[in-house]
Parts: C-alpha cells; structure tokens; sequence
C-alpha cells in the first residue's frame, strides 16, 4: 500500500515537472522575447516596470535599457529559479530592501549605469549564491561596512567609474573569496597599509585612472595570489615598493604617473611577472639590473623615460619576446643583445640616440624591428644577416646616407621596409623580392630613377618624387606562377584570380609628367607661337624705342635725351614682356630636349638652379609689367593733366620746362623702383621652396595646388590685384576727368587708347590665373583638375607677353613714328640745331611740356618751324618758337618754314629774311586752324600767306597760353 502510494506520488509529481516546463516555453510576456530555455530579453522597449506574464521557471531575465526608476519590494517573488538579472543602463535611483528578496539561486546581478548613490547593501545581503555584482558607472560615494557581508560567493565585484575617494577597506573584509575587484575610475588619492589583508584569494585588481599619490609599503600585503595589478594612470612619484609582496605577480602596469626613478632589482621579488608597462613616466633613472633575471617576462614596455642613457641589463631575462624602450637617451645597443634575446620576436628601440647598430643575426625570431628617429647613419651587411622571419622593418626619420647592397639578402620574409625620412641617394633591391610595401618619401637627394623589376611583389610605394612612380604606375601586378596553382574549384570552374593594381605616392599627374612636359599638340602650339610672337615683337618695339639713331635725334648739344616718359615705359614693358618670352621659350627648348622621357630629367630640373632662376625670371618679368602698367596709367593721366593745365593757365613761364624735366627723372626713377620690388617678388619663391619639393616643373609657385608655398602664390595675387584696381581707378578717373574734351593730337589720343586697352587685356587674362591660383587654398584642390590649371597656365600666363607688344606695334602712332625714323623714311620731328649764338638764348624758352614729357617745338612738321637766321621777333614768338639758322654750313637741309617779314609786327622792323628754296612752299593754301582751346570770335592775322599764318598761330597761341601742340596738323607741309 505504501509503495504503491510512492509511485501515484511520484507520478503525479513528474506530470506537473513536465506541464510546468511545456508552460515555461508557452508564457511570456508581450514587452519580452523569451526562448525554449528560460530566457526572457526585455531590454530596450521602453519600460518603467518589471512586465508580468514572464515563466516561474525564467533563469535569465534582460531589463537592460529601460526606463526602470525603482525597484519596489518583492518584485521579483515570481522568479525563484533566477540565475542572471540584468539592469543595466536604467535610471534606478532606489532599490526597495526586498526587492530581491526570493532569488536564492541569482548569480549575476548587473546594475552599472544607472543613478544609484550607494551600494543597495540591504536588497543584496540574503544574495548567497551571487557570485558577480556590477556596481560600475553610478554615482555610489560610500560604501557600507556590511554591503557585501553575505555575499559569500562572490567571485567578482565592480565599483568602477564612481565617486569613491577611498578604498572600502571595511566591507571588503569579509571577501575571501573575491577574484577580481575594480576600482578604477574614481577619486581615490591613496592606498593605506592591508588594505587587501583578506583579500587572499585576489587575482586581478584594477586601480587605474585614480589620484593615487601615496601607496604605503605594505598596501598589497595578503595578495599572495594577485596576477594583475593596474596602476596606470595616477599620480604616483615613488616606483611602488609594496610589489615585493606579490610573487605571484605576472602582469604590472603602472604607466603614465610621475615616477622619476625605477631602483635597482625592483622585481627580483616577482620572478613569475610576463608584462611590465612603465611607459610614459619622467624616468630620470633605470637601475641596470631591474629587469634582470625575469624569466618568465614576455613583454617589456618602456617609453617616455627622457633621461635614460643605459641600455638595461636583460641577463637571464631570456624569455623576453617583445621590448620597447623608446623616448629615452640610449644611444648604444649591446652587442650581445641577441646571445640573451634569442626568442624575441618584436624590437622597438624608436626615439632614441642610437648612432650605431649592432648584427642582430642572433634574434633568428625577430619579426618586427623598429629603429625609427634616430640617428643612425650606415648599415651594414651584416646587421640584418639571418633574419629570414623578419616581416617589418622601420629605419624611418634617421640619418641614413649609405646602405650596404647586400644587407637585404637574407630577409626572405620582409614584406615591408619604411626608408622615409633619410638621406639616401641609392636603395640596394637585391633580396627584396617579396616585399609588398616601401616608403622612401622624404629622401631629398634620391633623384635617380627606380626600376620595378627586382621587385615583383611591391604593392605599395612611397617614393621622394613623383617622377619616381612614373616607374611603378599602370603595373598590373598578377600573382606569381607559383600563386597561379592556388586555385578554387566549383563545381569544376576555376576563379579568376583578382589583379593587385599598384599604389604609388606622390602620383604623376599634369604638373608631374611622366612623358611630355608640354601635355599635347594643342598646348604645345600655342606655347611655340607665344614665345615666337613675344620674342619678336618685343624685340622689335625695343629696338625701334631705345635705337641710338633716335636718341640722337632728341638730342642737342647740350639737351637731354627727348625719350619721353610714355615711351620709356612701353620700352620697359617691352623688356619686361621679353622675359616673359624667354621663360616660355625655355619651357619650349625643355619639352623638345626631354622628348618622350620627361620623367628621368624632372627631378633633376626642379632641383637644379635652372629652374630657381627661370621661375625667378619669369615672376620678376610678370611683376613687373603689372607694376608698369599700373605706372604707366598713371604717367597718362598726369600727362592729359597738364595739357588741360595749360589751357586754365593763361601764362606760363621758364619754370614749366624744369618742372617737366623733374617729372621725367620721377617716372624714370619710379619705373627703377617698381623693378625692384618686382626683384623682391621673384625672390621669395626662392626663400620658401624647400629641397624637398618644388612646385612644378613650371617653376612657378602658383602652378597646382602642389605648391609648398601657397603664401608665395597668395601675396602675388594679391600684389597684382591691387595693382590692377589701382591702374582701373586711375583711368576711371582720367576719363571721368576728361568728360567730352578730345586731345587734337593723335599720338596723345593714340597713346590713351593704347594704354586702356592694355589695362583692359592684361585683366582679362590675370582673372583665370588668379582664379586657379587660389582654388588650392579654397577647395583644397585644383579647380577644374590639374589638366586645365595646367593648360590656363602655360597660356593665360604668358599671353599678355604676346599681345601687348601686337598692340603697340598695330595700334600706336608713336611706335610708327619710331619705326619710319629707324628706317629712316619719315619726317623727322626736330631740324638741326642753330647756331651757338641762338642756341643758349633759345634752349631756355624753346621747349614745352606736352604729354607730361618734355617735347622740343622743333620737330619737323610736327609743331613749328624755326625762325631762320639772326631775326628779331616779339616776345610770344620768341618764347614758343627757337631761332635758329635754316642751314648750317655742314648740312644741306634748307629751313622748311620761312616767315616773311610781315608775318610777325616785330619782324616789320626790318630784320633780316632767310631767302627761300625756289619751289619749297606748297602751292596750295593751307587749309584754317582750328582749336577746341580757341573762341568762335578769335582770328588769326589776315595774312593770308602760309608764312604768315605759321607766325600768326604761334603769337595767338603763346599770347592765350595755349599748347601748341593742337594745331600741329595745321602747319604747312613739305613736298618731298
């Protein structure tokens, strides 16, 4: 009876075992996910409450990233078979004392991120089974003494990322069994003696990222099993002596703080320690024999200890794998280091002063070598010999200047190799077959062209030029044959193997080519014909301005030269634009001689002094037409100045002529000076272009947005944007001044337009360039690429050069004036001079300002005629015309204009008349003077003779102040 009552019970049980686990996979809530096991995820929906309708037989329960503020009491009465609670990243500011109460079997309590301001030790004491309890990232100040009394099983706690200011001795008393315990990241500012005292069973503790000043000496006494230790990232003075009481220690780090000094056998009491990091510490001092016998250490770490001189004795630290001693003084390597180091595996001796380097063939493991910032200036052969596992190798920013050509023999395995920052001339390729990266940027004085072929697996490359690449660029690099047999079947079809296309930096481009300098026929066209239209005519309107036959036809005895200001400053232009036309004609000369292979020549001819003083030229040459130009309105408008001066002046004396003379000795001296700040301009490409690097094989510092020197190209622009506004002002006011007035003289009217449309070029064309000179400092990049801006300039650059001489050559009279005298056709301007005795008395009163310059009133046809022997004349006529002989007894030329004695009140007194050439005057009358100057009511004599009228015009025009120059067409011409 009583069995049979065993097994009804029996069964009766197991049914409702088995209807309970079928319902724990039925029931959930409709806020969780739930699976087959138990599991319910309600994280992140939202949440304010703990959700009904979740299995009894839950064991894991996610709550995580809800909105949960409170914990009321017995909210978790319904889950007695709880393993895990998950409460993360809530608000929970309070958590009722019974909360928890009924979840004997939770192991996993997590509570980090959330609002709590101290431990909830009353919800958690009856937690027997609890083994982990986060408490991280809140706001917990304090911790009571008995938070943790009942937590017996408790494995790992952390109080991380709080408030707390000291370490909770009292409540961690009772944790014998406590593994892990985090206290990083909060204020604590010292570790007091056994503190840990009954913490035996300890393996890692986290004390990182605190204000630990102070550690007593006996802080970590009882932690006879600690492992790890964290310490980094406080502010400790003093190495931290208390780690003699952890022999079980294997990994320390106590980077980052303020120790000054590491004692000598500062860990001969932790013989197991793998790790040490002592990185980032003012180290002044490193006792030698610190990490010595250390067997068990892998990994050494010691960096920013700025006063170590002595390299560290590592006898029987013969497990060591990886040692970084970087940002100290050493400055030699042991030569026995490998004898000791035979399994290291990665070597960092970077930021150091290490001069020489020892052969390593020793440290048969080493895979990664780094020797970068030092001062190392030769390699041997034998310094890499035997290191077949060597993968990397770092020899950046020292001092290289000779690598022997068999040091790269024996590295069998060497995939990358960074050369950057040396002063190499040549890299030895023997042995680098299976290299897929190398950096040689920053080696100024490798100018020599690389060749591929011995290296069949490079893949990336960084080369001091871009020239260099030119080499590398569009190598299709397929895998080698023995890679080819590396195939994948499916379903009997073979893959494609994938092509590794080939990275070079700096990339050739339109201002680094590989071929051609000149990039096309197009380009290359129009370049020819700028230069040769440039050169020409240039040369032309300087020949015909500064040609001694017409400085000898300005001068007199004892006169200055008549080049005018307006003149001499087209000639000046003229020069200026011929640079110009000789830097394109070098450009033309480079792409002809470097035909096809421009690439093995660039670097040569951006480096060299050629292309310094050919970019210097042509700066100095575009400067200062921009200067001139900008002179040159100026000159204008002073010159239409004092032609309408002379009109409101009704008198004008002697003073006239010194002042005009000083203006022209001002312009000259003006024009001298701007050639000077043009000569400063061009200079300071030169003072800002490094070794390292030039702007283009243009020599230009605004050629791309390569530039290394985009103030250079910023202050240019701006120079000759100013220069334009300023030259458009002044013309804008000159025409504004003028309003409807005409100039009767042609070559004044002439010399305006000339001017103006010069002005009005020469902005046209500045706009792309100045456009495509900023848009590296705008955009970053060229505008429109680096084709166009190369194309805009190569033409817009020098096509002022061409065209301003075409204008002056087409378009100006004075420029035909010149070129007839030259060939010696025309009418000269000015008759021989007179006689001694006429010549002192006339010199003083013979000339007139016209044009802002100094003009002579006999030019032939051009103003009046001279009076011809010793003839009396009135004061007007003596004051505007020269009396002088009309033939001298060397030269046959007959005075062209003669003046009857009635012409001029004066001359009825009977002076004596040059007789005159039978046939010399015109037949015909010539035809009534006319002035813009003169009153409708005003008449000349009535004399109707063409003698008569000369006179008669120059004692009306001096008699009203008028200039002269106005009624220069109206003077009777000479039948040749």
């Amino acid at each position: 009876m009583r069995v049979d009552l065993f097994w009804m019970c029996l069964w009766c049980f197991l049914r409702t075992g088995a209807a309970g686990q079928g319902q724990s996979t039925a029931v959930c809530s409709p806020s969780c996910s739930c699976d087959e096991d138990g599991g319910a995820d309600c994280s992140g929906r939202g949440l304010t409450t703990v959700p009904a309708g979740l299995s009894t037989f839950t064991y894991y329960l996610d709550l995580s990233m809800n909105n949960i503020t409170e914990l009321p009491a017995y909210v978790f009465k319904n889950f007695p078979y709880l393993e895990e609670l998950r409460l993360a990243g809530n608000d929970l500011s309070f958590i009722h004392p019974e909360a928890m109460s009924g979840l004997h079997q939770l192991k996993v309590l997590m509570l980090q991120n959330n609002q709590l301001k101290t431990v909830p030790s009353a919800a958690v004491k009856n937690l027997h089974s609890l083994q982990s309890l986060r408490l991280d990232a809140n706001h917990i100040t304090t911790v009571p003494d008995d938070s943790f009394e009942g937590l017996q099983q408790l494995r790992h706690l952390w109080l991380d990322d709080n408030n707390l200011t000291e370490v909770p001795i009292s409540s961690l008393r009772h944790q014998a069994n406590l593994q892990a315990l985090t206290l990083a990241l909060n204020r604590i500012l010292s570790i007091p003696d056994n503190a840990f005292a009954n913490l035996t069973s300890l393996v890692v503790l986290h004390l990182h990222n605190n204000r630990i000043k102070e550690i007593g000496d006996n802080c970590f006494a009882g932690l006879v099993n600690l492992e790890t230790l964290d310490l980094n990232f406080n502010n400790l003075m003093v190495f931290p002596k208390a780690i003699e009481a952890l022999p079980k220690l294997k990994e320390l780090g106590f980077h980052s703080n303020d120790i000054a000094s590491i004692p000598e056998g500062a860990f001969h009491n932790n013989p197991l320690l793998r790790t040490i990091h002592l990185y980032d510490n003012p180290l002044s001092f490193v006792g030698a024999s610190a990490f010595q016998n250390l067997s068990d250490l892998h990994s050494l770490m010691l960096r920013g200890a700025s006063m170590m001189q002595d390299f560290p004795i590592l006898t029987g630290t013969n497990n060591l794998e990886s040692l970084t001693l970087s940002g100290t003084k050493i400055s030699s390597i042991p030569s026995d280091l490998c004898e000791d180091l035979k399994l290291l595996r990665t070597l960092d001796l970077s930021y150091n002063e290490i001069k020489q380097l020892p052969s390593l063939q020793g440290c048969v493991r080493l895979q990664e070598i780094s020797f970068q910032h030092n001062h190392i200036q030769q390699i041997d052969r034998d310094t890499f010999q035997g290191l077949s596992a060597l993968r990397l190798l770092d020899l950046s920013r020292n001092k290289i200047r000779l690598i022997h050509r068999d040091v790269f023999l024996t590295l069998t395995g060497l995939t990358n190799l960074d050369l950057s920052m040396n002063s190499l001339t040549v890299i030895p390729t023997s042995g680098l077959s299976t290299l897929s990266q190398l950096k040689l940027s920053g080696n100024p004085q490798m100018k020599n062209v690389l060749t591929a072929k011995n290296l069949p697996k490079l893949r990336s490359i960084s080369v001091p030029y871009a020239y260099q690449c030119c080499a590398f660029v569009g190598c299709d690099s397929v895998a080698t044959s023995d890679e080819s047999d590396m195939k994948k079947s499916t379903g009997g079809e073979d893959v494609e193997r994938i092509s590794m296309i080939m990275h070079c930096s700096p990339s050739p481009g339109a201002f680094k080519p590989c071929d051609h300098l000149l990039t096309n026929w197009m380009i290359r066209l129009t370049v020819w014909f700028i230069c040769l239209v440039s050169l020409v005519f240039n040369s032309l309107v300087l020949v015909a301005t500064f040609s001694p036959l017409h400085r000898a036809a300005g001068h007199s005895h004892s006169m200055p030269p008549s080049l005018s200001p307006a003149r001499l400053l087209m000639g000046l232009l003229a020069l200026a634009n011929l640079l110009t036309g000789v830097y394109v004609g070098v450009l033309s000369v480079l792409d002809l001689a470097t035909w096809g292979s421009f690439a093995e020549f660039g670097v040569w001819w951006e480096m060299g002094p050629g292309c310094q003083i050919t970019g210097a030229l042509a700066v100095f040459s575009s400067e200062w037409s921009v200067l001139l130009l900008s002179l040159a309105a100026v000159e204008r408008s002073v010159a239409v100045r004092m032609i309408l001066g002379k009109v409101m002046s009704p008198r004008r004396n002697g003073s006239s002529h010194r002042g005009c003379l000083r203006g022209d000795r001002r312009f000259t001296l003006a024009a001298g000076l701007l050639g000077l700040l043009a000569a400063a301009g061009a200079c300071l490409p030169l003072l800002t272009v490094s070794e390292q690097s030039s702007s283009s094989p243009l020599c230009l510092p605004f050629a791309g947005g390569e530039s290394p020197a985009l103030s250079v190209t910023v202050i240019l622009v701006l120079l000759n944007a100013l220069a334009y506004l300023f030259t458009a002002a002044v013309y804008t006011q000159l025409y504004c001044h003028l309003g409807r007035v005409e100039l009767a003289d042609p070559e004044q009217t002439g010399a305006l337009r000339h001017v103006a449309w010069l002005i009005f070029t020469n902005c046209i064309f500045f706009c792309p360039v100045a456009a495509f000179s900023f848009a590296p400092l705008l955009t970053g990049s060229s505008a429109g690429g680096p084709e166009i801006a190369k194309s805009v300039t190569l033409i817009f650059f020098p096509l002022p050069a061409c065209l301003n001489p075409v204008l002056y050559v087409f378009f100006s009279p004075a420029f035909r004036e010149d070129w007839l005298r030259l060939r010696g056709r025309g009418l000269t301007r000015e008759v021989k001079a007179g006689a001694e005795s006429h010549r002192d008395d006339g010199v003083r009163g013979s000339e007139l300002t016209n044009e802002g310059s100094s003009t002579h009133l006999g030019f032939d046809c051009g103003v009046y005629s001279q009076l011809c022997g010793e003839t009396v004349v009135c004061e007007q006529c003596e004051a505007a015309l020269r009396a002088r002989t009309c033939s001298s007894p060397t030269s046959s030329t007959v005075c062209r204009h003669l003046v009857k004695s009635h012409s001029c009140p004066t001359l009825l007194a009977g002076a004596a008349l040059c007789q005159r050439s039978e046939g010399f005057w015109a037949d015909s009358s010539t035809p009534s003077a006319q002035s813009e100057y003169a009153d409708e009511g005003d008449s000349f004599v009535s004399d109707s003779s063409d003698q008569v009228q000369a006179c008669g015009r120059a004692c009306f025009c001096q008699s009203r102040g008028l200039p002269l120059v106005h009624y220069s067409y109206n003077i009777p011409r000479v039948k040749d």
